[in-house]
């Protein structure tokens, strides 16, 4: 494939940042689709590495999810006309399928560039020319993209929804308690350990809600609903600042509409109005 001439997305990529054209706004874009974070015909002689990702299974042609990826070294400047952008600066402003290839981009080349070296012997890590994985030069050892699941906890009280406030967020957003899945859990455990550790208060498990890949750096985000059943709000002070009930008409500052959690949240507020309109 060449770079873009197809038609097909090019994503360039510096951290968690993506090439985009000088000047574009997020915010006022419209229906956009994933050709807003494509960088096809952007001089990038410059990148450090280039890698053909994958293709997806099913993916129609046109979904941006089978693409041409370039890696930059952090502190490379942008071609002329063209600017690093934090993708999450596009989660918070666009819809999924806009930003879903770039994101798939940016978790694959953060992969390579971090299992440069086997973690068994220190051997010079090479791809594996038929399967998206890495292969010791030395040992034979494999080592594969790595996922990260995590949980949202969409947990009810009635008709108010728990939001909380993480304590290193500084812009004041407030979404659902999140956490990483541990060695031996269930999803279900996860749900009632996070709750528990974060806001001091028992939860009775319900259904799964959804997914979506999250790559800063490495996550999958799985939602599952909830529901009080003991105990007060008594936030841990570490992670979380503050956390509250809050209902459709009266909540804080959300997160990004580009994401599982506000999609979530949204659809949680929703239900509540939805019940509450009911005779």
């Amino acid at each position: 494939m060449s770079a873009g001439a197809d038609g097909s997305p090019v994503y360039a990529l510096r951290g968690a940042e993506v090439l985009v054209r000088g000047g574009l706004d997020f915010a006022s874009a419209g229906p956009a689709d994933w050709r807003l974070l494509s960088c096809a015909g952007a001089p990038l002689e410059a990148a450090a590495e280039r890698w053909q990702l994958p293709p997806v299974a099913g993916a129609a042609e046109d979904s941006g999810l089978c693409s041409l990826a370039h890696r930059f070294e952090p502190g490379a400047e942008p071609p002329p006309g063209w600017e690093w952008r934090p993708l999450r600066s596009a989660v918070a402003s666009l819809p999924e399928s806009a930003w879903r290839g770039a994101a798939r981009a940016m978790a694959f080349m953060n992969w390579r560039a971090s299992t440069r070296f086997c973690g068994r012997c220190g051997g010079a890590n090479a791809d594996k020319p038929d399967e998206p994985a890495r292969v010791c030069s030395a040992c034979g050892s494999l080592s594969f993209p790595r996922l990260s699941p995590a949980v949202l906890a969409v947990v009810r009280k009635g008709d108010r929804l728990l939001l909380a406030r993480n304590a290193a967020n500084r812009q004041g957003i407030w979404s659902l308690i999140a956490g990483f899945v541990e060695p031996g859990e269930t999803f279900e455990d996860c749900v009632r350990r996070e709750v528990m550790e974060e806001v001091g208060i028992s939860v009775d498990t319900g259904a799964y809600l959804g997914s979506q890949p999250w790559p800063f750096p490495d996550q999958l985000m799985l939602g599952f609903s909830a529901r009080w059943s003991a105990g007060e709000l008594r936030p841990d002070g570490v992670e979380i600042a503050e956390a509250g009930w809050f209902g459709p008409a009266d909540h804080p500052p959300l997160p990004g509409t580009g994401s599982l959690s506000r999609r979530l949240i949204d659809a949680a507020f929703a239900s509540i109005e939805g019940a509450a309109s009911l005779p």
